[in-house]
């Protein structure tokens, strides 16, 4: 009888385990983070009950001042206020805009999103019921999209790198146990589908790349792009990525002439489309507004400059790990751990990219699918840096980490590539378990000594 070869003997047993170890670390976090103990949940949680109730895609939601009463009451039943730096009001408020807190100012009843509809679908039978239970059964349903995304970045790895499983095994084990981003994902949040539909496009674009670009896979590029943008901003950097993806992954195409163009304007105009309808209006004249910044000689000041350095750390360590409402750090150590093993990762990246004796054997397509990726995180970093760092440092803390998760699963990608795992070499194969394995650690030093100790034993 004709044995397997490793790789698929490892992908019998790696796969299943990866999903079902994201689905545990999703799961943890929903049952151990107090209700209302994520960004802006209660604001979420509050559109999908108004959008469950009335049914109002493509405008604004009406409040509702009996749902706001529960809100504020589950607010109190869990303690809400120990864990946020405001004081508890001594008087229960009547309406949330009542509360001088994230919960009240983080609201979004007029802006509408295609992230709201599934959310309204699963509790819209439940509406009547305890609201803390409703925003349980939420929060597992949002869990259950973590093995999606971990699910498509190992499909990725394998149309890229299909003779070594190596690379699979650090993406799938980067997007399972990446402890913020199980955070995030086991909320109720306007940002786990398009992080969902923003993996299903660079799948997509890896497909493309290894097999050529058609009519139908141009189309669905800029299909999951518009979702994905009328999802939530943050996809923004899939407009600037289509437009030169599209290009690149002509090299390799499968169709000439009238097919080629008709992809690529109707992948365009669905792109166009998503950002007329993204959730918050995206206007030229304010980007431009944003991004004239950056030529101001204000913008170079001392005490602006020091705010740069405090806020790209802040969105460094809110993208690895800072809970509740990002105000619930791991220990200085871990970041530091962390930030060196992260240079590491760029220093290897940009090695096996441009010294040739360090370059691995990519499959045709391969090579541009990774520049194209590494295109698209450099567009998501400019993103969440240009607009929340420089733009908005003088008025808050916008440490927007978590701003990056769409682009999660090239920068994953990425990681697998430069870290050299490798199923088949010693040398690989030692790598390949020494990031995975730092992850494990990683995702069990936040939960046991980070979240549980803020959340459940320190009461």
């Amino acid at each position: 009888m004709r044995q397997a070869p490793p790789a698929t003997q490892w992908e019998r047993w790696a796969l299943p385990l990866l999903l079902a170890l994201g689905l545990a670390h999703g799961v943890a976090y929903a049952v151990m983070v107090p209700p209302w103990q994520a960004p802006d949940e209660p604001g979420h949680f509050e559109h999908v009950r108004l959008l469950a109730q009335q049914w109002r895609f493509t405008s604004a939601v009406a409040p509702d001042p009996a749902l706001e009463r529960e809100i504020i009451a589950s607010l109190y039943a869990n303690h809400y206020w120990d864990f946020v730096p405001h004081p508890m009001p001594q008087d229960l408020p009547g309406r949330l805009s009542d509360l001088d807190t994230f919960a009240g100012r983080s609201r979004t009843l007029a802006r509408p999103s295609l992230s709201y509809v599934p959310y309204a679908l699963v509790v819209w039978p439940l509406r009547h019921q305890d609201v803390d239970l409703q925003l349980t059964v939420l929060r597992l349903f949002s869990a259950l999209q973590l093995p999606l995304v971990v699910y498509m970045g190992w499909r990725c790895a394998r149309t890229l790198f299909p003779d070594d499983i190596g690379p699979a095994l650090v993406v799938g084990g980067f997007a399972a146990l990446l402890p913020q981003h199980a955070h995030l994902m086991a909320s109720v949040s306007d940002g786990n589908l398009a992080e969902v539909l923003a993996s299903a496009y660079f799948l997509v674009t890896a497909v493309a790349a290894r097999r050529g670009l058609t009519l139908r896979r141009a189309l669905t590029l800029g299909m999951l792009a518009m979702l994905a943008l009328a999802s939530k901003n943050t996809a923004l950097f899939l407009v600037p990525t289509t437009v030169v993806a599209l290009p690149v992954l002509a090299r390799r195409r499968r169709v000439r002439g009238w097919a080629w163009l008709a992809g690529g304007v109707g992948a365009l105009a669905l792109v166009l489309v998503g950002i007329r309808f993204a959730p918050r209006k995206v206007q030229v004249r304010s980007l431009i507004a944003s991004w004239e910044s950056l030529v101001l000689p204000a913008s170079y000041a001392p005490d602006r400059l020091g705010h740069y350095w405090i806020w790209c750390v802040m969105t460094f360590e809110s993208f690895w790990g800072r809970f509740g409402w990002m105000n619930v750090r791991m220990g200085d150590a871990a970041y530091v751990v962390l930030a060196g093993l992260t240079a590491a990762a760029a220093v290897g990246v940009m090695a096996r990219s441009v010294l040739p004796q360090l370059r691995s054997r990519l499959r045709p397509g391969a090579g541009w699918c990774l520049g194209l990726y590494a295109l698209s995180v450099a567009f998501a970093l400019a993103f969440v840096l240009g607009t929340f760092v420089v733009y908005y440092s003088p008025y808050g803390n916008f440490s927007q980490g978590r701003y990056l998760f769409p682009a999660l699963l090239p920068l994953a990608v990425l990681a697998g590539y430069g870290t050299g795992a490798s199923a088949l070499h010693r040398f690989g194969r030692a790598s390949a378990v020494l990031v995975v394995g730092a992850l494990a650690i990683l995702s069990l030093h936040a939960l046991f000594g980070t979240v549980a100790p803020t959340f459940l034993w320190g009461n």
